[in-house]
């Protein structure tokens, strides 16, 4: 059985090898590993940082503290929702913006 597998992912393989355009992905070229690692190492800590103040907001604002499970049955649909859709904005953006500065930053000290 695990050889008539490795048969047809072989197959498929040399199928797409042939038929389909050769697509390189240039976007992240030139990017060393030391970025890398700097920029998700920030991203992690910004992602903390942003939820913190997510929920610092949210027990401000709405006098109660996020939901801690929102797929709970004792959670509304309305306020899970809400608070998904904005701790994922929100923690979105944060990450997108500190891997982007990190970046910049690492680019500007090496120069």
């Amino acid at each position: 059985m695990l050889d008539q597998i490795k048969e047809n992912v072989s197959d498929i393989s040399e199928y797409a090898q042939r038929h389909l355009p050769n697509q390189t992905d240039d976007r992240n070229e030139g990017i060393s590993k030391a970025e890398n690692a700097l920029a998700f190492g920030v991203a992690i800590a910004t992602t903390f940082l942003a939820r913190r103040a997510l929920q610092a907001g949210w027990k401000t604002t709405l006098n109660k503290a996020p939901p801690q499970n929102p797929t709970s049955p004792d959670v509304a649909w309305k306020e899970a929702l809400l608070w998904g859709a904005v701790s994922g904005a929100v923690v979105g953006m944060a990450r997108i913006a500190s891997r982007r500065t990190s970046s910049s930053a690492y680019r500007l000290y090496r120069s």
